[in-house]
């Protein structure tokens, strides 16, 4: 994002415009003193649209939302949850965040959040290629320096700053091109195979190195590490998890709705890292619709993209009450 930026933007998912500000790190919010409050706590929450969620009001992301739930738990110490979502972000690119950035922070706790709908796909360059940074495995399965796709053109970033047109007409093709689509998956949705060939598996591999590491270096300076994953719609939607599961049969594939939360679960456990699934908060404030279906309308833009007021909502109180028991209790004790 634009480092300073401040104005009124027109996004197209909630169908308004919304007032947007970015700090002059480039992150969603306001600017952050680099020193901590003395006794406070400060959580570092590390995503990517999910968590930037510019098509929502900041005062209304689960970001904001959660830091004033912590902030109203006795004894009532500061605490800042500090935004550090970024569109189109992967695992990969956010530990670079945090590397560059994030880390001069001197964060209490970083929590990463991963997208179950892109996530997986974003990570791996056998399965998608974007102008972000990449990973891979060496033959010793160690995390290395992946390929680098090449960049958006200079003409392109030119029109997407300063042509309406430009970025209109890049909106209408994506969801007419949704609309169209009758079969077939995308390769980020093959993180429900779990059957879904080598690409996948390797995948799941690298996502496991980039979390280990990611964990090895919260934790050198004495910082906490923790993961949250955030559902995409078609894990609370019946109706949108049956037309995924018509257009993977149709292509040869079997999905399991759970395997994102399974295998994420298995890593965690694997690396010692404590997990937030927000998976059974959104489910069950899911609406059930005439038919008895779940319909995720009411928690997501659309029905189906980033998000909603109200999903920020269920997200957050799911995150509270995680750093209200157990292992995200502890997460918060003092060192």
């Amino acid at each position: 994002f634009t480092p300073g930026f401040r104005g009124r933007v027109f996004v197209d998912e909630p169908g308004r415009e919304v007032d947007l500000r970015i700090n002059a790190d480039g992150f969603p919010g306001p600017d952050w003193p680099k020193r901590k409050p003395s006794g406070g706590l400060r959580i570092a929450v590390i995503g990517d649209s999910m968590t930037a969620a510019v098509a929502t009001e900041e005062d209304r992301r689960f970001v904001a939302l959660l830091e004033d739930a912590l902030a109203a738990v006795p004894p009532g110490r500061p605490v800042e949850v500090l935004n550090f979502g970024v569109s189109s972000a992967s695992t990969g690119s956010e530990l670079v965040t945090w590397r560059a950035v994030a880390s001069g922070y001197a964060p209490d706790v970083v929590l990463l959040a991963f997208f179950t709908g892109n996530d997986l796909g974003d990570n791996s360059v056998r399965l998608t290629r974007a102008p972000r940074v990449y990973f891979d495995l060496d033959a010793s399965g160690r995390l290395v320096a992946g390929e680098m796709p090449p960049p958006t053109p200079a003409v392109t970033r030119w029109l997407d700053r300063h042509s309406r047109l430009y970025v209109w007409q890049k909106v209408v093709t994506r969801r007419l091109r949704a609309s169209a689509r009758a079969s077939g998956i995308e390769p980020d949705q093959l993180a429900f195979a779990p059957a879904g060939g080598p690409d996948v598996e390797h995948a799941w591999a690298l996502t496991a190195a980039l979390l280990r590491t990611f964990r090895d270096e919260v934790e050198a300076p004495g910082a906490r590490f923790a993961l949250a994953v955030i559902p995409c719609a078609e894990q609370v939607d019946d109706a949108l998890w049956a037309d995924l599961s018509r257009r993977a049969a149709e292509a040869g594939l079997s999905l399991d709705r759970e395997e994102p939360s399974r295998r994420l679960a298995a890593l965690a456990g694997q690396i010692g890292v404590p997990l937030a699934d927000l998976t059974p908060a959104l489910a069950a404030a899911a609406r059930r619709s005439p038919g008895g279906l779940l319909s995720a309308e009411d928690l997501f833009l659309l029905g189906r993209f980033h998000l909603s007021d109200e999903g920020h909502r269920v997200a957050a109180t799911a995150l509270a009450r995680f750093f209200a028991e157990g292992d995200g209790r502890a997460l918060l004790a003092p060192r």
